[in-house]
């Protein structure tokens, strides 16, 4: 169905080569300057489109430049992963670059019978290393290694990346996992349309997830690069577990290492056929195209990805922190202090003076912790914040990282950041102050809305969050509006010791 009824929606069977194919794209393009040069407002021009699988699209006709950005927002991430298998949605993310059945292959009917080789000779693996005997695991690991080895020889690797590189996407390419969300992006020229169509019901249809042990050996990399010898990535996933103990949300996202080496191809198939289903698919497309031309090819190529099941898992309810918590963590590097803040999900109305809150306390020079502790009082050489990190579907954190200047106790540097909160909830801003903030994030948004895959990133995350695409579109009222009172309300709700978790690098030294 879609919300725009007056629209004509010719039928593909028309559609008999790929020539009259190019002259359906050229179509497209076309008709999308004609609604550029009409000067719609954008939200004016977004049409919803909803397959019978439940898979959701956002189309919009944008810019006059031959290019469309194209992004597909799942709504799964590290929070949604089984209790034992941290890492998985991210995993799954990574396994959605290998192809199907016609992408990725030389023999797919070859290939298959060998994947259940790998299948069978881990599982006999696993099995002999509950109860084997050396020379029973040494003979598993063998005969696993061969099974690979043979399965391999079918793969022609990365090619489903080197197709929508070859397409012109090669620099957009790419994909996230966060707690609650994955993301697949790319940005193309305008008759590519149809291969990204392809690619992406390709994915999604019924992947083939080869290679898997390759992959999941390169998660391990990750984690080791990102966490285990990065001091700040390993505060970051401390702090997180602390502030949401005892809930998926304090989920590692790139997984534990003992949950990443539990991975297997079945289980991994398991959570695509549960998480990762049409029903919970939500799609933008912004760019130069046309919708009246787009809307039955949408209907033909996706039409078949399965829906998944109608209800998911339901996760444990999320409490409200109850008191401070405090993490530290050893380091061979120089101090710093993470302090995060709970917050409620993206669609809470005090989701925008937060954001204002966390600005005026600093995003610019001219902010109060800037000036504070890096121009009038030296204390720190490296200040970082985030209004949202993390999770917007649910509860997320507000936060603040600081490197101490040599020499300054990190005591010092921690009861300085409150005062100065402090005293913006007791004073507020005065009027100049609030004004200066408000006007550069209004256009900060305005500048996104000037870049196809930022509006494409910007609508599924608005409708799948809050329920509605059109609060993205609006943002720049919602910051605008934000008086006074909002800020100090916002600062005197959330930035209290009740909703803090601090987390603290030590280097070794001091901690001895």
């Amino acid at each position: 169905m879609t919300s725009t009824s007056q629209l004509q929606q010719p039928c593909l069977a028309t559609i008999v080569s790929m020539g009259l194919c190019a002259l359906l794209v050229s179509s497209i393009e076309a008709s999308a300057q004609v609604q550029d040069s009409e000067g719609m407002p954008l939200d004016a021009r977004v049409i919803e489109h909803t397959l019978d699988n439940g898979w959701r699209f956002l189309l919009l006709p944008h810019g006059a430049a031959p290019t469309i950005s194209f992004e597909t927002y799942v709504s799964t991430g590290s929070a949604d992963d089984p209790e034992v298998l941290s890492g998985l949605s991210h995993h799954v993310k990574n396994l959605l670059f290998k192809g199907s059945a016609r992408i990725g292959t030389r023999n797919w009917e070859a290939e298959e019978g060998a994947l259940l080789a790998v299948d069978e000779a881990y599982s006999l693996l696993q099995e002999a290393l509950e109860a084997g005997t050396d020379q029973e695991i040494s003979s598993a690991r063998l005969s696993l290694s061969g099974a690979r080895q043979r399965a391999n020889q079918w793969v022609i690797s990365e090619e489903f990346s080197r197709v929508l590189e070859d397409a012109g996407g090669g620099p957009t390419l790419n994909a996230y996992t966060d707690e609650d969300s994955t993301r697949f992006v790319v940005s193309l020229p305008s008759n590519q349309l149809l291969t990204w169509c392809w690619m992406e019901s390709e994915r999604f249809r019924a992947p083939v997830f080869r290679e898997f042990y390759v992959e999941r050996d390169a998660l391990l990399e990750d984690r080791r690069a990102r966490v285990e010898t990065d001091s700040l990535g390993l505060l970051a996933e401390r702090l997180r577990a602390a502030a949401f103990a005892d809930h998926p949300l304090g989920n590692s996202t790139v997984g534990t290492q003992e949950s990443i080496l539990r991975l297997d191809r079945p289980s991994a198939e398991e959570f695509f056929r549960t998480r990762f289903g049409a029903r919970n698919l939500t799609s933008a497309i912004v760019g130069s195209f046309d919708p009246v031309r787009l809307i039955p090819v949408l209907d033909t190529y996706f039409g078949s990805v399965p829906a998944g099941p109608k209800t998911l898992p339901e996760r444990a309810p999320l409490l409200d922190q109850q008191s401070e918590q405090r993490v530290q963590v050893s380091t061979d590097g120089p101090p710093v202090i993470s302090i995060a803040w709970r917050i409620p999900p993206r669609a809470h109305p005090d989701s925008a003076a937060i954001e204002i809150a966390v600005r005026l306390l600093g995003y610019a020079r001219s902010s109060r912790l800037e000036k504070r502790l890096i121009r009038e009082k030296a204390l720190v050489s490296e200040l970082v914040l985030s209004p949202a990190w993390g999770s917007n579907r649910r509860d997320s954190l507000a936060m603040i990282r600081a490197v101490p200047n040599l020499g300054v106790d990190i005591t010092v540097v921690e009861a300085a950041i409150y005062e100065e909160i402090h005293r913006l909830e007791r004073d507020g801003p005065d009027e100049k102050e609030l004004a200066g903030v408000k006007r550069v994030a209004t256009a900060d948004h305005i500048r996104s809305l000037r870049d196809n895959a930022s509006i494409a990133a910007g609508l599924t995350a608005a409708l799948v969050e809050t329920g509605d695409w059109r609060n993205f579109l609006s943002t720049g009222r919602q910051l605008a509006a934000v008086s006074e009172k909002d800020v100090r309300r916002a600062l005197r709700t959330w930035f209290i010791p009740e909703r803090r978790t601090v987390a603290i690098l030590v280097p070794v030294e001091e901690e001895e």
